[in-house]
C-alpha cells in the first residue's frame, strides 16, 4: 500500500518521492485498532512491558493500540494478550584495569546483572490467530560492588527491549523512498510539471503517450517505472525497470534502482 508525496522541483536532481508500507513480520491485515486484554507474568515488569509495547506500537502511526485490561471500551479489531511473561537475571564477573587515587593502574574484579525477559503474545483478529515469543537482553554497568540498583537497570532495559521486540513483529512500517528521475527522456518537463503538484496519474499518462512515440526510450522506461512505482503498481514498475536495464544495460542508475525496488516491493 503507497501513500503519495509530491517531491519538490530540484532542476539539477529531479527526483519522485512517495511513502510505502512496508509488512509487519506478522501481518495484521487492514486492522487498525488493538486491545491489550490480558497480561500474565511472575514479575512486576510485566505492566512496564505493556506500557512500552504500547507506546511503540503507537509511535508507529500505522495502528492503534490500547490498554483495555481494567475494563472500559473492549471494541478493537484485534485482541491481544501477554502470557508467560517472565525474567532472569545473572551475575558477571571479570577482570580488568583501574586507576586508584594516586592516578596507578591497578587490577580490579568488576560485576554487573545481565537479564533476559521473554513473553508470548497472542493476536486475535477475527479469524485470524497469531502466536509469537519475543525476547529482550539488558546488562547493568560494571561496578565494584552489586546492588539491586544495578540488577534493576538490567532487568528495565530486557523490559523494554523485549516491548519493542514484540510491537516491531506486528507493526507496519511506513517508508519514505526517493528516486532520482532521468531528464533526458522524451517529455520530461511536461510530465515531472505533473508530478510537481502531485498529479501522478497525469504523468504516467503523458509518459505512456511519449512511449507509444518512442517504444526504445530507456530513460522514458526507467521514469515510468518509478512513477508506476510510486502509483503502488509494482507490477507495471516491475516491468518498466527491466525493460530500462535491457535497453541501456551500461546504464548503473537504472541496475541500481531495479535492485532496489526487487528489495522494497511488496
Amino acid at each position: 500500500m503507497l501513500f503519495v508525496l509530491a517531491g519538490p522541483f530540484l532542476a539539477a536532481a529531479p527526483r519522485i518521492t512517495f511513502e510505502h508500507h512496508v509488512p509487519a513480520p506478522h501481518d495484521l491485515g487492514d486492522i487498525e485498532t488493538i486491545a491489550v486484554v490480558r497480561a500474565i507474568g511472575d514479575t512486576t515488569k510485566v505492566d512496564a512491558f505493556v506500557e512500552r509495547f504500547i507506546e511503540q506500537v503507537n509511535r508507529g502511526g500505522t495502528l492503534r493500540m490500547r490498554d483495555a485490561r481494567r475494563g472500559g471500551d473492549m471494541k478493537a479489531d484485534a485482541y491481544l494478550s501477554v502470557k508467560s511473561f517472565t525474567c532472569e537475571s545473572k551475575k558477571g564477573t571479570a577482570e580488568g584495569n583501574a586507576y586508584d587515587v594516586d592516578g596507578k593502574k591497578a587490577r580490579r574484579q568488576f560485576v554487573w546483572s545481565d537479564a533476559i525477559c521473554t513473553a508470548r503474545v497472542d493476536v486475535s483478529a477475527g479469524k485470524q490467530q497469531v502466536s509469537y515469543l519475543v525476547k529482550g537482553e539488558g546488562t547493568s554497568p560494571r561496578v565494584d560492588e552489586l546492588t539491586d540498583e544495578e540488577k534493576n537497570i538490567a532487568l528495565d532495559q530486557a523490559t523494554r527491549y523485549a516491548a519493542v521486540n514484540a510491537a516491531d513483529r506486528i507493526t507496519p512500517r511506513r517508508v519514505r523512498e526517493s528516486i532520482q528521475l532521468d531528464p533526458n527522456a522524451p517529455a520530461f518537463d511536461e510530465g515531472f510539471a505533473r508530478i510537481d503538484v502531485g498529479e501522478l496519474g497525469d504523468a504516467r499518462e503523458i509518459w505512456q503517450r511519449a512511449l507509444r512515440q518512442d517504444p526504445r526510450s530507456a530513460a522514458l522506461h526507467y521514469n515510468l517505472a518509478a512513477v508506476c512505482e510510486a502509483l503502488g503498481d509494482a507490477q507495471a514498475a516491475e516491468l518498466h525497470y527491466v525493460t530500462a536495464r535491457q535497453l541501456a544495460p551500461r546504464e548503473d542508475r537504472y541496475a541500481s534502482e531495479y535492485k532496489s525496488f526487487m528489495r522494497r516491493r511488496p
